[in-house]
């Protein structure tokens, strides 16, 4: 069995296609690797449905919504399944995501990872090919949209429900895959958090671990013969049409996560892209050797906890969660609305934000900022493809 993985689409700052050709060059390369394998997934997020219909929820970070007529790019592509557990799903409440699980469904797509409560947010797809069944279960860290039990939503990171995902898959005698939307935005390398956590998925019995969500690719391993993959970048995310100096060159490179499935194990193949709003251009020749080099690089050192903590370390010294402290009082505990909350409210709530400002504070405690600093030069050459 082979099931191919791609991360995050995101319509939000193209126009509306005139016809299905625009989304079929637009996917024609990367759909080759849709049409080889047995099975397919991505996740989608932006919701579809008109802005102009529905209410934006109050969140921090954008609020993302396309046109209907986009399923056209996934239409293109014609995966098997369609991840919605991402901080975008609920972006424009339940009315918007349920007629996006709706429309897919419609078009004959298997939609996990977000449901009209947790419980169903949490059922997982199940393929099967050669007397072999996979049970992929979708999740996200816990920022906005998340379901809960008669709330709609998204499913959100909680260990016993996905421990109990991995154990009811395995008494079933299937093979458990985690595809997981979370970590640190534009950070080359996967937090000390993540590393541990995604590892204690392969513990509890996952047969693979294939992420997403940071804007930019992160490394791989393979641990207990499993393999792990830390974030496969954007797939097709174009940005808004305009300058933007913090946009780093990693936000349009990836790779698709190719899984090879038999009784003796599962191995793990790569395919990198780039990507423009004119769509997806699969990488080969000198292109790819020096993307495969890039990605060998920034996966070396996984299995080293000091270089990841110091690397971790420098990472937080780049970002400006701290400042946001100081803007409470207590007294805004008994006046604040959503909208004062929600950039608070977010910092604790998303695992990959509360590990960032734990680990500020270890730092500060343990004199530990100094020796992050020289840090922060490679993590700028990374997030701009430039190997040491």
């Amino acid at each position: 069995m082979k099931i191919l993985f791609a991360a995050d689409v995101c319509f939000n700052n193209l126009p509306i296609p005139d016809d299905n050709n625009t989304a079929v060059n637009a996917m024609k390369e990367a759909g080759e690797f849709f049409k080889a394998a047995d099975f397919s997934m991505l996740n989608l997020e932006n919701i579809f449905g008109v802005r102009e219909e529905h209410e934006p929820i109050i969140k921090t970070g954008p609020n993302l919504i396309s046109d209907d007529k986009f399923i056209s790019y996934i239409n293109a592509l014609s995966p098997t399944v369609i991840g919605l557990a991402n901080n975008h799903t609920k972006d424009y409440g339940e009315g918007a995501m349920l007629h996006t699980i709706d429309l897919l469904k419609s078009e004959g797509y298997i939609c996990i990872g977000a449901g009209n409560n947790i419980d169903e947010a949490y059922l997982p797809a199940e393929l099967t090919k050669d007397g072999v069944t996979v049970s992929i279960i979708a999740v996200c860290e816990n920022e906005f949209g998340i379901a809960e039990k008669d709330v709609s939503g998204t499913a959100g990171y909680n260990i016993s429900r996905v421990t109990h995902a991995i154990y009811s898959a395995k008494e079933k005698g299937y093979l458990p895959i985690i595809y997981f939307h979370g970590g640190n935005e534009k950070n080359p390398f996967p937090s000390p958090g993540k590393i541990d956590l995604y590892r204690h998925f392969i513990d509890l019995g996952a047969s693979a671990v294939i992420a997403m969500h940071t804007h930019c690719p992160q490394g791989y391993e393979i641990y207990d013969g499993k393999p792990i993959v830390y974030s496969m970048g954007n797939f097709f995310f174009p940005p808004k049409p305009i300058p933007n100096p913090d946009r780093k060159k990693s936000w349009f490179y990836g790779y698709m996560a190719e899984l090879d499935i038999n009784e003796t194990g599962v191995s793990l193949i790569t395919h990198p892209y780039s990507f423009d709003k004119d769509g997806i251009k699969v990488l080969c020749g000198e292109d790819k050797e020096y993307f495969d080099r890039y990605i060998d690089r920034i996966s070396r050192d996984i299995d080293d906890p000091e270089i990841m903590r110091n690397m971790f370390d420098s990472w937080c010294l780049t970002q400006g969660y701290i400042d946001t402290l100081t803007d409470y009082t207590i007294g805004m505990f008994y006046t604040a609305d959503p909208m004062t909350a929600r950039s608070m409210r977010n910092n604790f709530s998303c695992e990959a934000h509360n590990e960032l400002l734990t680990n500020s504070f270890k730092m500060m405690y343990e004199e530990r900022v100094e020796k992050a600093i020289p840090g922060k030069e490679t993590i700028a050459k990374l997030q701009d493809i430039i190997l040491d």
